[in-house]
């Protein structure tokens, strides 16, 4: 049975307070042609599928239907998918092997991923395929062993822990009902692509060692990190993670992020921007609604730090990436956020702007612009008593801002406290 993907572009018009955007996306046209099968079954404990998984997408993966079976296939090096006009039916699990000594080495992964030199373990490449993982399938990262290691290791950003699952130069791709257990770093991320829908995902980072219950030692596992990318969806996803849930990076435009569920971490994040001197990001047209941000029993994960924020690099550069920077000019623009719960989180609205700079109550120099955003219909509570704390630039300051139906209360023995400093036709907060 051989499933064709046609690229049929859907146009909708997001209209939200005077703000539209345009936002694009495949969807599938599913004929029944005679095309090239391919199915595997995982060769068992201990055996190693990766040669079996790369021969059968070589034979399968342009024109054809790539079956997975259910169980465990045990992948022991860095593999990239070539998919055309495809379809792969992953109804198991990408197990990767645990063995963070060899993953860490440079050669044993890609670096497609520009910003902050990320690796990625495994990359899918190619157009007009879908991956349907049937809420069975998906990667296990086996994530405990790296946790554990970073507990006593210093965490570096491009320290070569790999990104789970990466699209990279994609378009018109469909990726259903996929899972993502145990991820050493960010689960998810898409780069340089276009016109991609996420359909479903269930995303798992959750330590289970008790000698560290009721500690943050799940850091850096995003649920999304979206960068240089277009036309991306994401709809019914599911996260537990110990740092963003989505963080939207430089260069992504026309995004759209649906029904969502954000256990623990950092909650829904812009950024970082601005951290390369001489590139410019600018990220507009994006729209998050209906989204729940709950926090976890502290034993779990104690960390839930904010409902929605934004965070860039300070206007000063401070040592070269991917650990320093900062310089970096940017704009942000036509973003809505509506119809949020928040449970517990410590801020509710955050715009940060000194990354990299020194420590000391010094001018924000940023060179990054926010503009024209929406928070709508959003209610719930934060932990402390600040609501929204927006510490924008001294030198391009944060405009045309509006809050509408937010009912959001820090708590009962404190007063809500509303900082917004460096900007501009902001509306909707009380006393503005």
């Amino acid at each position: 049975m051989f499933v064709s993907l046609k690229s049929l572009v859907v146009l909708s018009t997001l209209t939200a307070s005077g703000l539209s955007a345009t936002i694009t996306g495949p969807l599938a046209d599913i004929n029944d042609k005679p095309g090239r099968v391919c199915r595997l079954t995982p060769l068992g404990l201990g055996k190693d599928d990766t040669d079996q998984v790369e021969a059968a997408i070589q034979r399968c993966g342009h024109g054809g239907t790539t079956i997975f079976e259910k169980g465990s296939f045990n992948i022991t090096r860095k593999m990239q998918w070539d998919l055309k006009s495809s379809r792969v039916e992953l109804k198991g699990l990408l197990s990767f092997e645990p063995k963070y000594e060899y993953w860490l080495k440079p050669e044993n992964t890609y670096r497609v991923v520009f910003i902050q030199s990320q690796a990625s373990w495994f990359v899918v490449t190619g157009s007009n395929f879908i991956i349907d993982a049937h809420k069975t399938g998906g990667i296990d990262g086996n994530g405990q062993p790296w946790w554990n290691h970073y507990t006593t290791t210093p965490r570096r950003d491009g320290d070569g822990r790999p990104i789970s699952f990466t699209l990279w130069r994609a378009k018109n791709a469909i990726i259903k009902d996929f899972q993502i257990l145990s991820p050493p770093f960010w689960a998810n991320t898409v780069a340089e692509s276009e016109d991609i829908v996420y359909d479903g995902m269930f995303v798992n980072a959750t330590n289970t060692d008790e000698r560290f219950f009721g500690q943050s030692v799940v850091w850096n596992t995003d649920g999304i990190d979206t960068y240089r990318s277009s036309g991306i969806t994401m709809k019914n996803w599911d996260i537990t993670c110990g740092d963003d849930c989505i963080a939207i990076k430089g260069n992504s435009s026309k995004i759209i992020a649906r029904d969502f569920i954000c256990r623990g971490g950092t909650g829904i994040a812009f950024g970082s921007l601005g951290q390369y001197a001489g590139l410019t990001d600018y990220v507009s047209d994006v729209l998050v609604e209906n989204v729940k941000v709950l926090r976890l029993p502290s034993r779990q994960q104690p960390n839930m730090n904010h409902g929605i924020y934004f965070k860039a690099w300070d206007g000063a550069v401070t040592g070269t990436p991917p650990t320093g920077g900062g310089g970096g000019r940017g704009l942000i623009r036509n973003a809505v956020f509506r119809n949020f719960v928040f449970d517990r989180v410590q801020t509710g609205f955050q715009i940060v702007q000194n990354f990299g700079a020194p420590p000391g109550d010094i001018p924000v120099t940023s060179l990054v612009k926010f503009e024209k955003m929406k928070f709508e219909n959003i209610r719930g509570t934060t932990n402390e008593s600040t609501i929204v704390r927006f510490e924008c630039s001294s030198v391009v300051g944060c405009s045309d801002i509006q809050f509408r139906n937010v009912k959001v209360t820090g708590p009962s023995n404190g007063t809500d406290k509303y900082i917004c400093e460096h900007t501009k036709n902001l509306t909707g907060l009380p006393g503005e």
